[in-house]
């Protein structure tokens, strides 16, 4: 009987493995696509769409939704988003742990859109959302800020290629060409990142915790968040318990979200010498395109080595 080690397959040829499987199981439900019908990608946020756009490069441009400046935990889409997204034959977006609104949309589309929710990519590493003011995980949430890492920007480009191809195999060999090219450009950056965050070992607070995915990729020392990510406002009782971190840890930088800066911070660090400087995980100050994953991991980098 003839078989095959799939773990001695080079790593391209894995990927076309899984785009084939994916085929024979999706195929009744795509759409036939012809050169006359340029495939039709959607993606919901700028750093998934940079490296949607990047597979996609000389192909097709996907469209992007959320452009703007909204959070997407309760974004409201706009009648020409919807549109977008219900004409769409491919969409990404990461999943309903991030994009609340996603899948009571989704429920109303047809089958022949097809959504990838890429929080399930294979080779993704998860880290789980932190319980307020520790570090302990008391459950199993999956925290969805998941391209902050290059590791799992690695996979998500993977799994991207692979459904890519599954909708669109006539340009099989362009998408493995691009995805090849990103993961060179993704290992560069990743090589880069330490350089600039070299000997930087002080303790900062965030104010949304969102950044873990770098942090631990990348060695911060994270003493404590003011929120969640749940936007429900901390309690007196926090705010003490952050303020007494600060004192006794020497914490002398504190990061927030863009776009607004938060008023609680200016209590949190009165009679304290904290900078206080923004960071922006999704790219809201961004123009969007291939470049966004890459120029939001170098303002991340670069962000933190001024603050501390």
């Amino acid at each position: 009987m003839l078989y095959y080690n799939i773990t001695k397959i080079p790593h391209c040829l894995k990927t076309m493995h899984r785009a084939l499987l994916l085929f024979l199981l999706l195929a009744p439900f795509l759409p036939a696509l012809t050169h006359a019908n340029t495939v039709r990608v959607a993606v919901t946020i700028k750093p998934l769409h940079s490296l949607v756009a990047g597979v996609m490069h000389g192909i097709a441009e996907p469209a992007l939704i959320m452009a703007g400046g909204a959070s997407p935990h309760h974004y409201s889409l706009r009648p020409s988003e919807r549109r977008t997204l219900a004409n769409a034959d491919l969409i990404f977006w990461i999943g309903p742990e991030l994009e609340t609104f996603m899948p009571r949309i989704l429920e109303s589309f047809a089958l022949s859109t097809t959504a990838a929710a890429l929080i399930d990519a294979p080779g993704l590493q998860h880290l789980t959302t932190r319980s307020r003011g520790h570090h302990k995980h008391t459950h199993a949430h999956i925290d969805p800020h998941i391209w902050l890492s290059a590791h799992n920007a690695h996979a998500l480009v993977d799994e991207i290629t692979t459904r890519l191809i599954v909708l669109d195999a006539s340009n099989a060999e362009h998408y493995e060409a691009n995805r090849q090219r990103l993961h060179k450009r993704i290992s560069e950056t990743d090589a880069a990142i330490p350089h600039k965050l070299a000997g930087i070992k002080s303790p900062y607070l965030s104010y949304h915790d969102a950044y873990q995915y770098f942090e631990q990729a990348y060695g911060l020392n994270h003493a404590g968040f003011v929120n969640s990510g749940d936007e429900v406002n901390p309690s007196a009782r926090h705010v003490q318990q952050l303020r007494h971190i600060i004192r006794d840890q020497q914490v002398h930088c504190l990061v927030y979200e863009a776009p607004n800066r938060p008023a609680l911070v200016d209590t949190l660090t009165k009679d304290f010498d904290v900078k206080v400087m923004e960071l922006d995980a999704i790219g809201l100050r961004l123009n969007a395109g291939e470049d966004t994953w890459f120029e939001i991991m170098h303002n991340l980098a670069e962000t933190y080595a001024a603050c501390l």
